[in-house]
């Protein structure tokens, strides 16, 4: 369906006339754009006014399409097309609109752009047409001069070709990515047999040595733990003073404004200006917002302090390294700090009594953070959590399990990298792993991970007897 007038109307004024094609442009393949409208002399004056434009040094070749099921049929057909100039009333009052959502949906064309041209625009907003149909420009026929037509094909183009480039480097890309992962096997591989071999060279340093290099270690990470909470605290801590005034004064001024709103509301003058300086300087916006702002300031300066606080348990005093520890008192310890008693569901096995040397209270700590996992980790009624510790020839092994949800292989890498986690945001700083892995290897020690979606994981420690 279209207005006698539009063939008239759609090119209504005459644009600056662009280069003439040359000799070495026909060397280059056209770009497909088709044409889908119900009125003849749509494509007639389409063709006519067409066939000089070029871009990047390559014309047109048009296709032409009647009807949404002809047009439909010819973009399967011809899957590299750039650009569709799609009329929206055709057979029916939303042909067009219709057309385009199959382009979408059933053909899977994201990469066709879609322009809209209509004579009688419709009751639904432009915005809400580009949003809905996922169409790349909406005009009417009465405002697409030449110039404007021009305009809108040459944008069209160019992000047509931005996404085909972009498909092409993600092909590429791919294609590099498998050589790289067999590279990385391959190299993956020689590290696992040079980790073998220095793992056994490292176990046989001397004991005493260990223990040296061990507290100084503990004094390094402490030193640097020390200044980094410093350095963090004290611009932390005005920053807080800062928010704080701002949120009182902020609720100062909105105040301020409401009365001088209702102050004025008896006054037609006074009362437009107040709207026009609240639209002029969104007032009515920063008084609505103002507060969730400052509010998101404050929870991300108490999620800085609390990291700052986990960082704080590499500066305690007590991190000397002495001899003479059970690993039963220690984990009575964590227990007792966790308020947590033995149960059915919660069971703590020692088969060991021999001392060793470790720092206990970092210790502890490193044992606390992965109990608390364990016992947040529920996902049944029938959850459980077990402590096993044993020797295991020169070493003390001490294994944690849960009957929870368990860690995905996905992830399972990720869990000991600074500031991971899988809680919802704000609610843990993703560090508690981390510091238990720092200071479980200062001890010379390991940590292994074996894990199972809805069966659980066993967390197993080991730990040298120097």
């Amino acid at each position: 369906m279209t207005n006698q007038n539009e063939p008239l109307a759609l090119f209504s004024s005459e644009p600056k006339q662009h280069k003439p094609q040359s000799a070495r442009d026909t060397t280059l393949a056209p770009w497909l754009v088709l044409i889908v409208d119900d009125d003849e002399s749509v494509h007639q004056l389409s063709t006519l006014v067409l066939r000089s434009y070029q871009f990047e040094q390559r014309a047109l070749k048009l296709l032409h399409a009647y009807s949404k099921s002809e047009a439909l049929t010819i973009l399967q057909d011809s899957p590299d097309i750039a650009l569709v100039l799609l009329d929206v009333i055709m057979e029916t009052n939303e042909a067009g609109l219709e057309c385009a959502q199959e382009i979408r949906q059933t053909l899977c064309n994201e990469a066709v752009r879609i322009v809209l041209r209509t004579g009688q625009p419709g009751s639904i907003p432009e915005h809400e047409l580009m949003l809905k149909y996922d169409i790349n420009d909406y005009k009417t026929k009465t405002e697409l001069t030449k110039e404007r037509l021009y305009t809108v094909i040459t944008a069209s183009l160019r992000s047509y070709e931005h996404l085909v480039k972009l498909a092409n480097m993600a092909e590429k890309l791919a294609s590099f990515n498998e050589e790289l992962e067999e590279c990385v096997a391959i190299r993956t591989n020689e590290l696992e047999q040079r980790n073998a071999a220095l793992l056994i060279a490292q176990q046989k340093i001397d004991a005493q040595q260990q223990v040296l290099v061990q507290q100084e270690k503990l004094a390094s990470v402490g030193q640097l733990a020390a200044g980094i909470a410093h350095e963090i605290n004290n611009p932390l801590s005005a920053i807080s003073s800062n928010n704080e005034f701002i949120s009182e004064h902020f609720d100062k001024l909105n105040g301020a404004w409401s009365q001088l709103r209702l102050a004025t509301q008896e006054h037609q003058e006074l009362t437009a200006l107040v709207r026009d300086i609240e639209g002029q300087f969104d007032l009515l916006w920063i008084e609505t917002e103002s507060q969730d702002l400052v509010n998101e300031t404050k929870q991300g300066l108490t999620r800085i302090a609390h990291i700052v606080k986990d960082l704080n348990v590499f500066t305690n005093s007590s991190q000397q390294v002495t001899s003479g520890n059970y690993i039963g008192e220690v984990l009575n310890t964590v227990l007792g700090e966790l308020n947590i008693e033995l149960s059915a569901s919660f069971r703590m096995h020692i088969e060991c009594d021999d001392a060793f040397n470790a720092a206990p209270d970092l210790l502890s700590q490193a044992l606390s953070c992965i109990v608390k996992n364990a016992l947040e980790s529920q996902c049944s009624m029938n959850h459980r959590v077990e402590i096993f510790a044993k020797r295991k020839e020169r070493c003390l092994e001490v294994a944690i399990t849960d009957r929870g949800c368990g860690i995905s292989a996905e992830s399972i890498h990720q869990i000991f990298d600074p500031f991971y986690t899988s809680k919802p945001i704000g609610s843990a700083t993703g560090l508690g792993l981390t510091i238990a892995n720092s200071i479980v290897k200062s001890h010379n020690g390991t940590i292994h991970v074996d894990s199972k979606v809805d069966f659980g994981s066993t967390f197993t420690l080991t730990f040298p007897f120097w």
